[in-house]
């Protein structure tokens, strides 16, 4: 990938990143407004520990479908040779993303529940890789999602992930 993306490639990482970011925000909130809190209940315990609920997925499956929408509505405003995301369904795409953000955060919280770190934090040793991996897994997830609808190039997925990574350490720290 090289050190400048062309422009095109740039709104390209940008659009891709606003549903997963609208997404979060959206899990954010209904986490610190405890809503849907009947499904507030831990997929496995023992397996990915007292965070991951039935609540995170729904609302992840649906949170999605708005930033799906407004990226496709940002999409419009620019000039591109070529739209990602304004030719598909937003839903389908949105559940697609939900259910890629998800599923890519179960082998993390698999393998620390395995080392015995406590939920909602990191090992003491190698911190900095799984403060990375914490935030990168559903960005790679969401990238495979994008992959089965959008012929991207390799360098816009990991431009995407990378970018996508960032905001939501960003987002994490300042809502927290």
């Amino acid at each position: 990938m090289s050190s400048s993306l062309p422009s095109q490639e740039a709104i390209h990482v940008f659009l891709l990143s606003v549903p997963l970011i609208v997404g979060g925000i959206i899990h954010m909130i209904a986490v610190k407004i405890d809503i849907l809190s009947y499904f507030k209940k831990p997929i496995h315990h023992r397996w990915f520990g007292q965070n991951k609920t039935w609540r995170g997925f729904l609302v992840m499956l649906l949170a999605t479908w708005p930033g799906v929408i407004l990226a496709q509505k940002l999409e419009t405003l620019f000039d591109l040779n070529t739209p990602l995301l304004t030719n598909q369904n937003s839903f389908v795409l949105g559940i697609a993303l939900g259910l890629g953000y998800c599923l890519a955060e179960l082998p993390n919280s698999f393998m620390k529940r395995r080392l015995g770190i406590k939920e909602g934090l990191t090992s003491d040793k190698y911190k900095w890789l799984f403060v990375i991996v914490d935030q990168a897994d559903s960005a790679f997830g969401c990238m495979i999602a994008y992959r089965l609808f959008i012929p991207l190039p390799l360098s816009a997925l990991v431009a995407t992930s990378v970018f996508r990574t960032a905001i939501h350490r960003l987002l994490k720290m300042f809502l927290s």
